[in-house]
């Protein structure tokens, strides 16, 4: 069964627990490992016992033809036929049968009332089974006799093979499920030291707080086997940090920005309801009201974007542009507000330019507004687009004040102005050179600026893939 939770899926204590899993594998490859190795010494002892009862059933083959041709030999068969068998080790479990060329039979020794077969003379050794289920085996070779020739079979029952074969087979399986046990209690606590680390890497995310995301996790001490998952998370936190950081900053710079307007249309709305207004000094409470809640809306429209584009929720839609077109296009809509500050707008270079058409338009457009607000009157602002060998530049110019050096690394950050004295009546947000940066991350491209004297250059570099 499964459940989810925390957005997880939770399995069962087996599949979840690393350390029962490895321990179970490493059981399971040990009681193999010990099966195998068990089952081959087995078998190996099986057939060296087969082996030497063997020679040893040859021997007494051997022996029994060595008898037969001593002189005297028949008359000892007639008399004392039990003496082929007495001669040997083990008689109580050999079997001798003497036959004649004739098929008349000189000896049958079988004191176990056993009907074993009776292979051909020179075919080797047989194996058979009594008839209380041992083991047995069974040669027959050609001897001389007097002036003839006998064919004598030799057998012999193996009843202590099966119990001392059982026994073997007990003492290894024994010996596996202790093999088994003792690679289940050793990987345990070799697991239990070796997961160490990670316990350790639990015990510091679980001390990870807001306060505490300056801190990370020693990587020198750490396995080389986790050295990346150790890097991994302090970059993690890093990024954690940072972006803790660039949070706190902004919700301090957003409640400094939203509280000029809501403070100017509180105290405005206050001074006019103290007393009787006439109707002009109403119509122009509301146009200044709705200055205000214009700039709020915009500034709220920014932040929306730039969260959506932090998010990576901006889908392109890229298409080879005309960038001369696209510079000229911004520069009729802001024609009429250069117009009136003096300003003449230039529209120069060819280049193809791949970007998402609205986007583009907007960068330009920001960076358009901002050099209008900012250039000194009667001067010309030039728009100028420059085509690279892997990219497509296009960069905006205006003179006006200078910009302190210190300034330029900041320009794109949220709320900042090189000079706060300015721009707030002029419907700035704050966020305009924020937005553009945004649009060019999500571009994979670039946004540059750059002072020379009284002349600021801002540059958006496009990449041509």
């Amino acid at each position: 069964m499964r459940s989810r939770t925390g957005g997880g899926i939770v399995k069962g204590s087996l599949r979840h627990s690393l350390a029962l899993r490895v321990t179970a594998m490493f059981t399971l490859i040990v009681a193999l490992a010990a099966s195998s190795l068990g089952i081959y010494l087995y078998r190996a002892f099986v057939a060296e016992i087969v082996r030497r009862d063997d020679i040893q059933l040859l021997g007494k083959l051997r022996q029994v033809q060595q008898l037969l041709g001593r002189p005297g030999a028949s008359e000892l068969l007639r008399e004392q036929p039990d003496y082929f068998r007495d001669t040997m080790s083990g008689q109580e479990n050999s079997l001798v049968w003497i036959t004649a060329a004739d098929g008349a039979v000189l000896a049958d020794i079988n004191a176990l009332g056993e009907r074993y077969p009776a292979p051909p003379a020179g075919s080797g050794i047989a194996g058979w089974t009594t008839s209380r289920g041992d083991p047995g085996r069974v040669v027959a070779a050609s001897a001389r006799l007097g002036t003839g020739t006998v064919t004598v079979v030799v057998a012999r029952a193996y009843a202590e093979r099966s119990a001392m074969f059982a026994a073997y087979r007990r003492q290894i399986a024994w010996a596996v499920a202790a093999s088994a046990l003792g690679a289940a209690l050793l990987a345990a606590l070799m697991l239990r030291r070796g997961l160490r680390p990670l316990r350790m890497l639990a015990e510091h995310a679980a001390l990870v707080r807001p306060g505490t995301l300056a801190q990370r996790i020693d990587l020198a001490h750490a396995p080389s086997e986790l050295r990346p998952l150790v890097e991994a998370l302090n970059a993690m936190l890093a990024r954690l940090q940072e972006g803790y950081a660039r949070l706190l900053g902004f919700s301090a710079d957003l409640a400094h920005e939203f509280r000029t307007p809501v403070t100017n249309l509180l105290g405005q709305s206050q001074v006019m309801l103290a007393q009787p207004r006439s109707t002009a000094e109403y119509e122009q409470l509301i146009a200044s009201n709705i200055e205000e809640l214009e700039r709020l809306a915009r500034m709220i429209e920014s932040m929306l974007f730039l969260a959506r584009a932090g998010q990576e929720e901006v889908v392109l839609a890229r298409r080879p542009l005309a960038a001369l077109d696209e510079l000229r296009k911004v520069a009729d809509f802001y024609e009429g507000m250069a117009e009136e500050r003096g300003l003449a707008l230039a529209c120069t270079g060819e280049a193809t330019v791949l970007a998402d058409p609205a986007l583009l338009r907007r960068a330009l457009a920001n960076l358009l507004s901002n050099a209008v607000r900012h250039a000194d009157p009667d001067s010309t602002i030039h728009l100028h687009a420059t085509q690279g060998e892997r990219c497509t530049e296009l960069a905006v110019t205006n003179s006006g004040a200078p910009i302190d050096a210190a300034h330029l690394a900041h320009l794109f950050e949220r709320f900042y102005r090189a000079d706060p004295a300015r721009s707030d009546a002029e419907g700035s947000t704050g966020l305009g050179l924020a937005i553009v940066r945004a649009i060019m991350d999500l571009h994979g491209g670039q946004a540059k600026v750059a002072a020379d004297g009284t002349r600021v250059t801002f540059t958006l570099v496009f990449p041509d893939a």
